[in-house]
């Protein structure tokens, strides 16, 4: 089919052209009109609706800012000496781009490697490396101290480099002491946030609330007024004041570390020194301890070989177990310590009396079950008849086993929840562990068997301290306390922490009787080397055997010693673990001592009163005095066996050098003056050792054993001139300086007002 196509004129294409152009026009008009109310639409949805949220944005990123850190608040021992603190340090750090000389030109990265390695513990290569990067900020080191600062401004002033180099202003923790109460005091990391320890637990407290300062500037940096701008201050951290006095502290960490180190104990030990009646941590040391200035050091008794050698992991294992304060976050068998609250339920309930003849008897063994084998008793021959005096004396586990059965497990519970032994103690110094007991519904005889003497369940070394302190508080149980009071540092206000009576567990009487019979223990029982001339003391001594299958992990020897009898203002624990040598590892000889040298010094110190007034020279020994030989040119070594052997106690100035090629050069007390045993004399290797001084106490008033035992805490000597009575003269007199090892006069006078 042919079509044909119409000729269309000009006009009416013209026509048919303005049509779509119209079309066309209606439809972009339709298009337009669309986007315009859409633009319009999320205009005013971002005005009406979103208008807060993008005006907050626009107005954040104009404002900046500046934080305003706190200062940490200061750790400080009951008597005000600093045991902690934050000081001025700076950070480090290079801008690369910015690296300019005065006259503008870009410093090389040869130079700026050179003199930072000089200047900061960072290698040559490392900063090279650092340099070469392309980072545009390079943190050289933290925490800088003032004098490497100065270093640091001096080279750039004699290299004339004006430009990309930042010091900015830092803080670090700093302890005076380096490891004293180090693992109860703790360290701060990095950030200053505490890590262990009391800088961990009281972390809220001593960081206080960060500041800052609000500013509005443009894209340029340049500040815009503003209305809003604020300042809103900073809130330092308070600073806290501790129970623990840094004197008695040191006492007690020199007497553990000696103790440790004569026993040749494979786990080390720790010393808690409580006022019971206050509930007071006057001491609590750790050994091995650690330099809290270096907490990641090498540990004691590594060498650097040694220590590299070791595992990553292995080596963190070791540094955590080092910085745990096992005194409250570590648990043990209290062995034959325990008995003394086991006597103290028998009392209470009337199960047993203190001096009732044949009340129990030792064959040397016992038997609780007769499926079970029966249990022995430590000592090698049997105790016989006994009282619960004489028991408690010998420390005898059959009688304690006999006494346990009288009691029952349920009454037995009831008496160690009211003492806490329970409770997680100790929470105020570090993550507290609870004891580990059997539970009730399934004690069988061998396990009561073994609670009534201390064995085969678990208690903090805290936990025991503060259940004996009730005992020598008539029976009221307190809560120990660390911390002595809060200090505001923005205000000046104090808040004091009070004593907290939790309950009362015994009564007096029955805590009077404990005493007396510890008494007994130390004068007539297996605590006889804890006895000290002129002082009331009573003890406990423990050994708990280490599980069957863990026989390396050795024994845990123990002494609880509390003083004096009456009205009781000291409670001491000291702990050794992992003795291994089975003739030498019992409690009272080898805690008692330590118990004994820690006591001798601390309780004329804390100013306690010999309990005998009547106490003479010849009380304190017999009367036997040793002449002091001239050990100079001889080695220090020799020297020091020399002495020893003599009975004398001997000071080593200088413990850095080689004692067995080093002379003697000097001696005080000089040659020829006689003394009596556990007299001491210092050894000074050479002249320009530094001299070791003490300030003489006062001693007037006091007996003779009182006098003699608080210059010996001093480290100085007594000649006694009389016999009975109280102090009259000294001389040198109280407060001079004088070298430890003088030799101080006291003359006795009999008549004196104290002995009337």
């Amino acid at each position: 089919m042919i079509t044909i196509k119409k000729k269309i004129s000009k006009k009416e294409k013209e026509i048919r052209d303005n049509r779509w152009s119209n079309i066309r026009l209606i439809f972009f008009g339709i298009i337009l009109s669309i986007a315009f109310f859409i633009v319009v639409g999320h205009l005013a949805i971002i005005q009406f609706v979103e208008g807060k949220k993008w005006s907050d944005k626009a107005y954040n990123q104009q404002i900046k800012n500046q934080i305003i850190s706190p200062n940490r608040g200061t750790i400080y021992d009951a008597k005000g000496e600093i045991l902690a603190q934050s000081i001025p340090v700076d950070t480090i750090s290079l801008n690369p781009e910015k690296l300019k000389y005065s006259n503008n030109k870009s410093v090389p990265n040869e130079v700026i490697a050179e003199g930072m390695s000089s200047i900061f513990n960072v290698t040559y290569d490392e900063m090279m490396e650092k340099l070469s990067s392309g980072r545009s900020l390079i943190i050289v080191e933290k925490k800088v101290e003032t004098d490497k600062v100065e270093q640091l401004k001096k080279w750039m002033k004699d290299n004339s480099i004006t430009a990309g180099i930042n010091i900015d202003e830092d803080s670090k923790r700093y302890y005076p002491y380096n490891d004293l109460a180090s693992n109860l005091i703790g360290f701060c990391g990095t950030d200053n946030n505490g890590q262990f320890g009391l800088e961990e637990r009281w972390n809220d407290t001593l960081t206080g609330t960060a500041g800052k300062v609000v500013t509005v500037k443009d894209i340029t940096g340049k500040a815009i007024s503003d209305e809003n701008e604020q300042y809103i201050a900073e809130e330092n951290g308070s600073n806290i004041y501790l129970t623990i006095d840094s004197a008695i502290q040191a006492t007690a960490e020199r007497c553990l570390e000696k103790a440790v180190k004569d026993n040749s104990t494979s786990t080390g030990g720790n010393v808690i020194i409580m006022n019971p009646q206050s509930g007071d941590i006057l001491a609590m040391a750790t050994y091995p301890d650690y330099n809290l200035n270096e907490p990641s050091a090498i540990p004691i008794g590594y060498t650097e070989e040694s220590w590299n050698a070791l595992e990553k992991t292995d080596r963190s294992n070791i540094l955590l177990n080092l910085w745990k304060n096992r005194a409250v976050s570590g648990t043990y068998e209290p062995g034959s310590t325990f008995k003394l609250i086991t006597a103290s339920v028998g009392l209470e309930e009337g199960k047993v009396e203190t001096d009732t003849e044949g009340d129990f008897f030792c064959s040397g063994s016992y038997e609780v079950d007769p499926n079970e084998k029966p249990i022995s008793c430590w000592a090698r021959n049997p105790h016989g008849s006994q009282t619960l005096r004489n028991a408690l004396c010998n420390s005898c586990n059959p009688a304690f086993m006999q006494l346990g059965q009288r009691i029952g497990a349920k009454t037995l519970y009831k008496y160690f929840q009211a003492f806490g032994l329970f409770d997680s103690v100790g929470n105020d110094i570090a993550r507290a562990y609870n004891g580990t007991f059997h539970e009730l519904d399934k004690i069988v005889p061998i396990e009561l068997a073994t609670i009534s003497f201390g064995q085969r369940f678990e208690i903090s070394p805290l936990q025991l301290v503060t259940a004996v302190s009730a005992i020598c508080n008539d029976g009221v149980l307190v809560k120990p306390k660390i911390v002595k009071q809060i200090e505001n540092t923005d205000t000046g206000s104090i808040e004091v922490v009070e004593t907290e009576k939790v309950r009362q567990v015994i009564s007096k009487e029955t805590a009077d009787n404990v005493k007396q019979m510890m008494l007994s223990v130390v004068e007539d029982g297996t605590g006889r080397q804890a006895k000290i001339a002129g002082y009331s003391i009573g003890g406990k001594s423990g050994t708990s055997e280490p599980r069957a299958g863990k026989e390396n992990e050795g024994y845990v020897a123990s002494f609880i010693a509390i003083s004096p009898i009456e009205n009781t203002q000291v409670v001491v624990l000291v702990t050794l673990y992992g003795l291994q040598e089975y003739a030498h590892h019992q409690g009272g000889e080898t805690a008692g001592p330590t118990a004994r040298e820690i006591l001798t010094e601390v309780l004329p110190y804390l100013g306690v009163a010999s309990s005998d007034v009547n106490n003479t020279s010849d009380e304190l020994d017999d009367g036997k005095l040793i002449s002091v030989p001239n050990v100079q040119n001889q080695t220090l070594s020799e020297a020091r066996k020399n002495l020893q052997a003599l009975g004398f106690n001997v000071i080593v100035a200088n413990e850095g050098v080689d004692a067995n090629t080093t002379l003697v050069v000097d001696q005080v007390p000089k040659a020829g003056v006689a003394l009596r045993e556990d007299s001491v004399i210092c050894l000074y290797s050479s002249e320009a050792d530094t001299r070791k001084k003490e300030i003489v106490p006062d001693v007037t008033g006091m007996t003779s054993a009182g006098a003699i035992n608080s210059l010996k805490s001093k480290n100085l000597n007594a000649t006694i001139d009389g016999e009975k009575g109280t102090v009259t003269l000294q001389d040198p007199s109280f407060g001079t300086e004088v070298e430890q090892g003088t030799v101080v006069r006291i003359v006795i006078d009999e008549g004196s007002a104290y002995n009337q």
